[in-house]
């Protein structure tokens, strides 16, 4: 009886002293293999025990970016992993949420080599699991990323034939480290699937304080009105409409450096952070589509 009673004990606490390895991948997709074809892809995703939970995020800064979750598993002695996006979280296409093609992809993978790389083919199905499009994705480690922008700083740093502005605007980790934020640029719409009838904003500068002023209204009503963006965060709860929620960001100014840079952040169970990136007058604007 002992006996069993520490192995139960053993085996308890050797499930939840596993910790999960994170893991992010940047690349391609190749639709129909064509390299003309290509679309910008980044994978995030944390595994534990074999199970893989985490998100992907396609056409990165385009007008069709879009972040699906993701979920699959790895078999760490057969070194085969498998994933599949399954829901969006955002997208800036127009299109409606059951016309997306999901990418589903398995292959041999060594998760744990020095410079780990995701390639091979991969399979487009819609929601409900017919076939779309389908390709090949090439993925690199962000710590490949990270060495090779290194790298090349260093290079460019060094060089004299570039003044300091321009190397510091040129200064490729920041240029890199910008892509991080989802940009929202004039007349771009950023469509959000959510199943709450409430939402709460929270709203600053992220960057230099410099004054900038922004609109915001809600289905055509006025909820900030020559709000001075600062870094105090200042947070906007909302009631939902039925279905359909409009909200429209503009750029009263554009600070004393431009471009008008207000970060925002919807709370929730998965936070969807996005910058606004206007010059004086644009727009852009956040569709919030409730789910039954």
């Amino acid at each position: 009886m002992i006996k069993y009673f520490f192995g139960f004990v053993f085996g308890f606490f050797f499930a939840f002293s596993i910790k999960a390895q994170s893991y992010e991948f940047y690349g391609i997709l190749k639709l129909n293999g064509k390299s003309e074809e290509a679309i910008s892809y980044r994978l995030i995703f944390d595994e534990k025990g074999g199970k893989i939970k985490g998100y992907s995020i396609t056409d990165i800064t385009g007008n069709h970016e879009t972040k699906n979750l993701v979920d699959g598993y790895y078999d760490t002695d057969k070194k085969y992993l498998k994933f599949k996006e399954r829901n969006i979280v955002y997208t800036k296409s127009p299109i409606s949420d059951d016309s997306f093609c999901f990418v589903s992809f398995e292959g041999k993978i060594k998760l744990n080599a020095k410079k780990p790389r995701i390639e091979g083919k991969f399979t487009g199905l819609f929601k409900n699991e017919t076939k779309c499009i389908d390709g090949t994705l090439d993925l690199i480690s962000s710590v490949t990323v990270q060495s090779f922008l290194e790298k090349a700083n260093k290079k460019i740093q060094k060089s004299k034939k570039l003044d300091e502005d321009t190397k510091k605007k040129y200064n490729p980790i920041q240029i890199f480290d910008s892509l991080q934020t989802n940009q929202l640029t004039t007349s771009q719409n950023l469509n959000i699937f959510y199943q709450s009838d409430n939402v709460s904003f929270e709203i600053w500068d992220k960057g230099i304080e410099d004054g900038d002023i922004i609109n915001l209204t809600h289905n055509n009503k006025v909820v900030l009105q020559n709000f001075t963006v600062s870094k105090l965060k200042k947070k906007v709860d909302i009631k939902l409409d039925a279905e359909q929620n409009i909200f429209v960001i503009e750029a009263v100014n554009e600070g004393t450096e431009g471009p008008n840079t207000a970060m925002i952040v919807l709370q929730g169970d998965k936070p969807i952070e996005f910058q606004s990136n206007l010059k004086k007058g644009e727009t852009a604007s956040v569709t919030i589509i409730k789910q039954k």
